[in-house]
């Protein structure tokens, strides 16, 4: 393990928040980098810098001052991606090849890249190894390969490191998933819509997100891998909506046909054990913990 010095592209956003709270409490040194700085003030050992990835020249002296780069950068809604994806291949593909071509001009860098779990799309069995070959079956999953594949090419190419992680459904305060929608329904006491409440998802607390990013930083042993960063259990969608009608009596919820076919996705986090030495939260009680901590 090394304390490297550290760039958080796009560093004020959800899992940003997270990230520098945990870097802090390491007594790593970190610096964001973004457009807006976080909402809450900056914690010990972190800084900030004002700039915007679309500016190459303004990404030259922060990745030149750092070993390593976090690439929080990016839009996370499939549904957006969908309808606008001349938005998600600027904000989630070349934002990216910005910071990737900026690194290889400075000289090697480790890059810390947040994919997706939407990469493999539907598998036949479960839980998912990271050795499932990636079948996308939307826009924003199809850019998150596109950027795992221009990563591997600038390692194979230039000697730029990285460590992807395939994040599964991120939960906690401040994120516009899933079940941040079906509290904000429940608090406006408006009916729930899901599209599939008898599927399961794995949901991953944003915390243990940026403790994954943490060790994927400081350790050496995860690099040029790609790993799965989930809890390794399924919840049924239909249990978090119990878990809001335990919390709001009134809120009522219906199953909304769609076309999309329904799957299943939980990850398997066997290398994430190994490599990162990764040990999320993984109880229903901490699910259930947390969603009633956001309901306050």
């Amino acid at each position: 393990m090394k304390e490297p010095r550290v760039l958080i592209m796009g560093g004020s956003g959800f899992i940003g928040g997270h990230l520098i709270r945990k870097f802090s409490e390491r007594g790593t040194e970190a610096t964001v980098f973004d457009i807006q700085p976080p909402s809450s003030p900056l914690p010990k050992g972190i800084t900030f810098v004002r700039g915007d990835a679309f500016d190459m020249k303004s990404l030259e002296e922060p990745i030149r001052e750092c070993d390593a780069v976090v690439h929080l950068i990016g839009l996370a809604d499939s549904g957006i991606a969908q309808k606008d994806p001349m938005k998600s291949f600027r904000l989630n593909v070349i934002s990216l090849q910005n910071v990737l071509e900026t690194c290889r001009i400075c000289g090697e860098r480790k890059v810390i890249f947040p994919s997706s779990a939407a990469v493999y799309g539907i598998t036949d069995d479960l839980p998912i190894k990271e050795s499932f070959p990636p079948s996308p079956t939307n826009v924003y999953s199809w850019h998150k390969l596109v950027c795992e594949e221009m990563i591997r090419a600038y390692q194979r190419n230039y000697g730029i490191s990285y460590v992807t992680l395939r994040l599964f459904n991120v939960y906690g305060k401040g994120n516009e998933g899933v079940i941040g929608v079906f509290i904000d329904k429940a608090r406006k006491n408006e009916e729930i819509e899901s599209f599939g409440p008898f599927q399961y998802r794995d949901f991953i607390y944003g915390a243990d997100v940026a403790e994954a990013m943490y060790r994927a930083v400081v350790y050496d042993k995860a690099l040029n891998r790609t790993i799965n960063i989930g809890s390794g259990r399924g919840v049924q969608i239909r249990e978090i909506l119990d878990m809001i009608r335990t919390l709001f009596p009134e809120a009522r919820w219906k199953e909304v046909k769609t076309s999309f076919t329904m799957y299943d996705s939980i990850a398997d986090i066997t290398l994430a054990r190994i490599l990162l030495d990764f040990e999320p939260h993984d109880s229903r009680e901490f699910l259930e913990k947390i969603i009633r901590d956001e309901m306050m």
